[in-house]
């Protein structure tokens, strides 16, 4: 499962739902009154991120770079939960699915510019699906998050 398939030959995913990368903010947080944030808007924010390469980082490769902007910090976290926690906090902001804010409490997602959608793809090597795969991604089709 992943929201960014690789394009490998013997590889081959399916998507299953779509959503939007928000920006996440704590309720409190001055960013939380705007319809949707700009580059410029992180100028002075901490931003916080699993650790992986920039590279793989959508805030940065569809948003920031491009306007050849950055945040004040960069910060990368383990988890999930601390990420939240930071943010619901005011200590940070973070790039988050929309769907993943639905049931926090004290946290919330502003438009990260025009939008940067997404889909969950489901992945499994071309020419080995066990019998059961087909049924599991229409299944996970389905699925409302």
């Amino acid at each position: 499962m992943t929201p960014d398939p690789m394009e490998r030959p013997e590889l081959l995913f399916t998507p299953v739902f779509d959503y939007e990368l928000v920006l996440a903010v704590a309720e409190t947080h001055p960013l939380a009154q705007k319809h949707h944030i700009d580059p410029k808007d992180l100028a002075t924010e901490t931003l916080i991120t699993y650790p992986v390469s920039r590279e793989r980082l959508d805030i940065y490769t569809r948003f920031l770079v491009p306007a050849h902007a950055a945040p004040h910090r960069h910060r990368t976290v383990e988890t999930t939960d601390l990420m939240l926690r930071l943010v619901a906090s005011g200590r940070a902001v973070s790039a988050t699915p929309d769907w993943l804010l639905r049931k926090v409490k004290g946290v919330k997602g502003i438009r990260i510019g025009d939008g940067i959608l997404k889909s969950i793809h489901l992945g499994h090597r071309a020419g080995l699906a066990p019998s059961y795969l087909d049924g599991f991604i229409r299944l996970a089709a389905t699925v409302e998050i």
